[in-house]
């Protein structure tokens, strides 16, 4: 009876006759209320899989997301096909919060997409146990594991809403997961009875190219040349970004870029104008792409290499999502190669790991494998001092702890500021003079402010502004 109601609401609403490939077995699965992991490649439809039976089962689907772009695209589109769907963005008081839950219980709301940061919030957490939830889906869901291409800490915390509801099945869901991804998403999300559904990892609508070349520049344009429609070109950072599409448009391929350090503003009219394909060439970062229904890209071009094969496998998944062929190329020189060889030289000894660890609990006298709730503050310049270690392998060694989750570390804001730059000089200009002046003062002297967060030294900074 469900299946048959899923096929009516899948041919209702997006006027398709049947599921494809593995969706079918994953809503059946779902449908039955057994929690699932879905592994379906880029393009496979992923997101059908908890909105056919978010609109067949009879109350809220909440759906976890990585990405503010990518929950703002699948959120839009339900909208358009007349599906009440909310999006929490933003910063809610505990007024609006309570509004926005008031409307997702009257208003015969389908679908909540928040990102796992929401679960932080005791208030939200609340609010979440007494709502009528039949679905809890996790996109992107590798982001779940260290070991997947973009780790996610906040994603471990999912785990709470096993907690609070316990009987609302999980699906999660990606485009690829190795063994031990798969691994840790059974046991992150305590859904060690799942049945995982895994299509096929080979498109053969998709032709890769590998292609060394010493110049870079013109080998992207003769590329460009030649290739048709809309595509996407991966940099690793946002100067970069900004640099290739100015290249491109100075000789004439319309392009525009997306990174994190743009304005939602930006983000938002850049992205609409490649969808709707006033530009042709989007150039951004890796994160962007992930679950936007654009099915008309023909071309994804790497102007860096990608540090993982998921993460590449992920990007070149990007084309062809309707079924077209699509090509990718990989371009590199022997400065990438360098890069990448000392990137793997550069990984740590998991034995000098444990060994950080074990000197760690007994400068602390924490009992190994004990220490539950247990707080501890710590300077990381006396502890380097004190293990005779770097500092920046001091702070590799936690953070690739907290990734397995043996601990929680939490920077102390009253150490040390943080500046980042969200905005560059030529936006300044109807500022009070006294606040252009400042910013301008800061930008010459943390140039790289606009792409990372820079620490300061207030005595420094002080000092420069003649304020003490």
């Amino acid at each position: 009876m469900k299946h048959t109601e899923a096929i009516e609401v899948l041919q209702e609403h997006w006027g398709y006759p049947a599921f494809r490939g593995f969706q079918e077995p994953i809503v059946d699965h779902i449908l039955d209320g057994k929690n699932t992991i879905g592994l379906l490649p880029t393009g496979g439809g992923k997101s059908i899989c908890y909105q056919v039976p978010g609109l067949v089962f009879p109350g809220l689907t909440i759906v976890i997301s990585p990405l503010v772009a990518l929950m703002a695209d699948q959120h839009e589109g339900l909208v358009r096909r007349g599906i009440k769907s909310y999006h929490f963005k933003g910063s809610y008081s505990p007024r609006k919060l309570d509004e926005a839950f008031r409307n997702l219980r009257y208003g015969k709301y389908k679908f909540a997409f928040f990102a796992p940061e929401r679960l932080h919030n005791s208030l939200f957490l609340e609010y979440i146990k007494n709502a009528d939830i039949s679905l809890i889906a996790i996109d992107e869901a590798h982001c779940i594991s260290q070991w997947g291409f973009d780790f996610r800490p906040s994603y471990l915390n999912i785990s709470v809403l096993r907690d609070l509801l316990p009987e609302v099945p999980v699906l999660a869901l990606t485009a690829s997961a190795t063994p031990r991804v798969k691994a840790d998403l059974a046991t992150a999300l305590q859904i060690a009875d799942a049945q995982t559904f895994e299509g096929p990892v080979r498109r053969e609508n998709l032709h890769l190219h590998l292609r060394f070349t010493p110049n870079k520049e013109k080998q992207l344009l003769r590329l460009l040349d030649r290739m048709e429609g809309t595509g996407i070109i991966y940099a690793k950072t946002r100067r970069t970004c900004e640099m290739l599409s100015a290249l491109l448009n100075e000789n004439g391929v319309h392009s525009s870029y997306f990174h994190a350090g743009l304005s939602d503003e930006g983000k938002a009219k850049n992205q609409t104008d490649w969808i709707e394909n006033k530009v042709r060439a989007m150039v951004a970062t890796t994160a962007f792409g992930m679950g936007i229904d654009k099915g008309d890209v023909n071309w994804v071009i790497h102007w860096d290499a990608p540090d993982t094969l998921e993460g590449y496998y992920q990007e070149v998944g990007r084309g062809g999502r309707s079924g077209q062929t699509s090509v990718a190329y990989l371009l590199f020189h022997q400065y990438d190669i360098a890069r990448l060889q000392k990137s793997m030289s550069e990984l740590p000894e998991p034995e000098h790991i444990e060994q950080f660890y074990n000197a760690f609990c007994s400068h602390y006298q924490i009992a190994i494998g004990s220490g539950e709730g247990t707080s501890v503050t710590f300077s990381i310049t006396e502890l380097a001092t004190h293990l005779k270690l770097p500092i920046n392998k001091v702070v590799e060694y936690i953070r690739l702890l907290q990734q397995r989750g043996l601990w929680q570390f939490h920077e102390s804001a009253n150490i040390s500021p943080q500046l980042k730059l969200t905005s560059s000089p030529e936006r300044w200009d109807s500022l009070p003079e006294r606040d252009r002046s400042l910013l301008i003062a800061f930008y010459r002297m943390f140039p790289y402010a606009t792409e990372n967060f820079i620490r300061l030294d207030i005595k420094k900074v002080a000092a420069h502004f003649q304020l003490v």
